[in-house]
C-alpha cells in the first residue's frame, strides 16, 4: 500500500512521466522545483514614438479609409477624418505620448442573425479606428 500511495503522490507532484516537459537535473525527486528569481525583461515591440511616425500614420488612414464603416457616436464619417486629423493632431499626438487619451464610447448597434434574433455590435468612432 506504501508503494501505490508513493507512486500517487509522484503523479500528483509531477504528472504522468510520459507526459510533458523532461525535468531537470535539479528536479528528478519529488520535491517542487522553484522558479529561479530574475528581473522582468523590457517590453519588445514599438515605442509610441515610433508607432506615431508619418508612414504608419499614413497606413492607418488608408485602412480607416479603405473599410469605411459607419460613423461612431460624434457622427463623423471617414470622409471627415482627414481635415479633422489636419486641425486636431497635435492635440492628440500629444495625448497619445502622455498616456492621457482616452476613447470615446462606442454606438451599439444591433445586427439581425439569419437564424432570428440579433448580435450587438459597437461601433467606435472613425478617429478610435485610426488610433487602434
Amino acid at each position: 500500500m506504501w508503494a501505490k500511495r508513493q507512486n500517487n503522490q509522484l503523479e500528483l507532484a509531477f504528472g504522468k512521466r510520459s507526459e510533458g516537459e523532461a525535468r531537470s537535473e535539479a528536479c528528478k525527486g519529488t520535491e517542487v522545483c522553484v522558479a529561479r528569481a530574475e528581473t522582468e525583461s523590457p517590453a519588445t515591440g514599438p515605442t509610441m514614438e515610433e508607432v506615431l511616425e508619418p508612414g504608419n500614420l499614413n497606413k492607418a488612414l488608408g485602412r480607416v479609409r479603405r473599410n469605411k464603416g459607419a460613423p461612431g457616436p460624434d457622427g463623423m464619417t471617414v470622409e471627415e477624418l482627414g481635415d479633422y486629423l489636419r486641425e486636431q493632431w497635435p492635440g492628440i499626438r500629444a495625448q497619445l505620448l502622455e498616456g492621457s487619451y482616452s476613447p470615446q464610447p462606442v454606438r451599439r448597434v444591433e445586427i439581425p442573425k439569419a437564424g432570428g434574433g440579433v448580435r450587438p455590435l459597437g461601433v467606435p468612432t472613425v478617429l478610435d479606428r485610426f488610433i487602434q
